[in-house]
C-alpha cells in the first residue's frame, strides 16, 4: 500500500452477516473470540468488511494492544467502528482511526458538548443556527471519537484533547470526514487523504 492508500468499507449488519461470507472470510480461530449476546453480529460483521477490504483470505486470530486495539502483525493498520446497526471499518499503512455515528437529534447536546469539548469549539456551535448546531455537533464528536482511536486513546479522554477548528485534528494528523446517507464517518490518520476519499466499499439496501 502506498503510505496515504486508506480504504474505507461502511456496511449494515444485517447485509452483511450471513452464514456464505462469515466461513468465506473468517477464520475459526478467529471466531472463537467473537462475542455473545448483542453485540456479536456487530463485531463479526466487521470482521468480515475488514477481510474483505484486504482481500486476502479468511482473516486471522487477531491481538489486541495494551489499549484493547485489535491488529495484526502480518495486516495493515485498520480501525474498527460501529453504531446501531452499521459498521465501518478504515485500513491505512500508519496508525488509524474512525468514528461512525447517525446524524440525530440529541437531548442536552450543548451540555455535552461544553463537557467533551474545548471552549473556542463550543462558542463557534453556539453561534450557529439551531439547525447547523447538531450537524456540526456530530462533526466535533466524530473528529475527537476518531482522533482518539487513531491514537489508542478512549473516549473518556476526549475532553483533553484541543483540536483547532479549522482542521479538527492535532498537529502531524490528518482529518476527513465521509457521508454515507445520515451517517457521518470521520477517518483520522498519518497522511493527507485524497479529496476524492470515499468508501471503497459499500454494503446496502
Amino acid at each position: 500500500m502506498a503510505v496515504n492508500d486508506y480504504q474505507l468499507a461502511f456496511g449494515e449488519v444485517a447485509c452483511v452477516l450471513n452464514d456464505a461470507s462469515t466461513s468465506r472470510w473468517l477464520s475459526p480461530e478467529l471466531l472463537q473470540d467473537a462475542p455473545v449476546g448483542h453485540r456479536r453480529a456487530d463485531w463479526i460483521a466487521a470482521r468480515i468488511l475488514l477481510a474483505m477490504l484486504l482481500n486476502d483470505g479468511p482473516l486471522p486470530k487477531l491481538a489486541r494492544a495494551a489499549q484493547g486495539k485489535p491488529y495484526h502483525p502480518s495486516l495493515p493498520e485498520f480501525n474498527i467502528s460501529n453504531h446501531a446497526t452499521r459498521v465501518a471499518v478504515l485500513v491505512g499503512s500508519g496508525e488509524v482511526g474512525c468514528d461512525v455515528e447517525q446524524i440525530r437529534p440529541r437531548s442536552r447536546f450543548m451540555a455535552i458538548a461544553r463537557y467533551s469539548f474545548a471552549a473556542h469549539l463550543c462558542d463557534w456551535l453556539e453561534s450557529l443556527s439551531e439547525v447547523e448546531q447538531i450537524v456540526q455537533f456530530w462533526r466535533i464528536w466524530t473528529a475527537h471519537e476518531a482522533v482518539l482511536k487513531q491514537r489508542g486513546g478512549t473516549v473518556w479522554q476526549m475532553s483533553q484533547l484541543e483540536l483547532p477548528l479549522h482542521t479538527l485534528c492535532p498537529p502531524g494528523r490528518f482529518l476527513q470526514h465521509v457521508t454515507v446517507d445520515e451517517s457521518l464517518i470521520a477517518c483520522c490518520g498519518e497522511q493527507p487523504f485524497p479529496d476524492d476519499f470515499s468508501p471503497q466499499l459499500l454494503i446496502r439496501k
